[in-house]
């Protein structure tokens, strides 16, 4: 086999899925008990009804509100637990959902008291915070579309704009994947120039890791951040690299890491959509000669399955969207960036004057959205999706895969024999 790393990660896959089919919850016997859980406050989330706290590998949910909880402080909770595993909303499975990210239970809790304590989440959220604030000072009506876009925060994002993005086909634009960390490495690239290729490395390594902290350890990023630095090291070393090893490393990693992230559809599309790329794009670009065009075909092979049995919707229309909004994501974050470093140093004009820029370009992308995904048959709904239907959809491009991978291996062995 030409890449035996990737028949690792189909046993990793297979192990993963049989383990988490199979798993038996270590949390059955505290089932809604009485408990305590003590620990640092990783992140919070403002529900109507309740705040929401991560601490470890659970959720504390505070109904009364009544806690000044910050992120960073140390926290004591007693409350009601309930296990992730046996949790279900309506026919979504949220306990898988939840494993999916790490969580281990929801902790119901009556009982909070709170410390103030300076952990590296004080830090990061400060931080956050900080160009939280930046982005909502600079960009007002715009803030939750830019916030969403850097940040990855999809909080106060109109629902409107989530189901254009959708149907458009373009929904990758606001979910923090390869495509974001690729544009902030460019930009990092230009600003530091030609210096020591070393030195490049690191402080590409260091700002890419620092921004995958800021945006809250997404598994997709993960991935992205990853792979991103395996090819920048081969380049920095001067060695080939093979990208679907690369990326089969990830998965490896991502499975020994949490094996139920792979119900994570983030990085389900992540990961896919990569993998579509590299094996895909220069098939394709042989007969296309369009980049853009390839790349937004390719990554579509193995990512519309998916996306038609999770969200019961496929766009007809993304290749035009793409074509036409795509190009200007680069340009966008790369103003959105150049505008907080001005309003940072106190440099009024240039960054009000950019953020004008940034407006018209926001609009210039709604403006399409809403009027394709308003034409008529520019997207399809499914009320029942087939399951059936996309399993044969795999097994026959795996199929094809392994036979193109075979008849390669052949073509090579034929060249050292040298054979025509």
């Amino acid at each position: 086999m030409r890449r035996p790393i990737v028949l690792i990660l189909l046993v990793s896959i297979i192990i993963s899925t049989l383990y988490t089919k199979n798993y038996n919850d270590k949390f059955y016997n505290i089932e809604d008990k009485y408990i305590q859980v003590e620990g640092v406050v990783k992140n919070i989330i403002y529900k109507e009804y309740y705040c929401e706290y991560a601490v470890g590998n659970f959720l504390i949910r505070d109904f009364n509100k009544s806690q000044s909880v910050r992120i960073g402080d140390y926290i004591q909770v007693k409350g009601i637990f309930k296990s992730s595993y046996n949790i279900k909303i309506d026919k979504f499975d949220y306990g898988i959902y939840l494993k999916s990210k790490g969580i281990d239970g929801i902790v119901n809790s009556d009982c909070i008291k709170s410390s103030e304590y300076y952990s590296m989440y004080f830090f990061i959220n400060k931080m956050k915070t900080s160009i939280t604030y930046s982005i909502k000072d600079i960009f007002r009506e715009n803030y939750s579309f830019v916030n969403a876009l850097i940040l990855g925060d999809k909080t106060d994002l109109d629902i409107n704009i989530k189901e254009v993005f959708s149907k458009a086909g373009v929904s990758h634009i606001i979910a923090l994947s390869g495509l974001h960390v690729g544009i902030v490495i460019y930009i990092i690239t230009l600003i530091i120039g030609k210096i020591n290729n070393i030195l490049k490395f690191f402080t590409i390594s260091i700002l890419i890791f620092l921004y995958f902290v800021i945006v809250g350890f997404k598994g997709s990023m993960f991935r992205a951040c990853i792979f991103s630095f395996i090819i920048y090291l081969s380049v920095f070393v001067q060695r080939e690299y093979d990208g679907m090893s690369a990326l089969s490393l990830v998965g490896i990693i991502l499975c020994i890491i949490n094996p139920f992230i792979i119900y994570d559809i983030g990085v389900q599309l992540s990961f896919l959509a990569t993998l579509s790329i590299i094996y895909f794009y220069d098939k394709i670009d042989k007969y296309v000669r369009c980049p853009l065009v390839s790349i937004t075909l390719s990554a579509s092979i193995l990512t519309i399955p998916v996306v038609y049995y999770r969200f019961k919707i496929i766009s007809n229309v993304f290749l035009i969207t793409n074509i036409l909004i795509v190009p200007t994501v680069g340009i966008l974050i790369g103003l959105i960036f150049m505008c907080i470093f001005f309003y940072y140093i106190n440099f009024s004009i240039i960054y009000l004057i950019l953020s004008k820029i940034v407006c018209f370009i926001i609009f210039y992308i709604k403006s399409i959205l809403f009027y394709l995904s308003s034409i008529k048959y520019s997207y399809i709904e499914f009320e029942t999706v087939n399951l059936k239907l996309v399993v044969l959809y795999y097994i026959l491009l795996m199929t094809y895969m392994i036979y193109n991978e075979r008849k390669t291996v052949k073509e090579q062995l034929n060249e050292v024999r040298g054979y025509n």
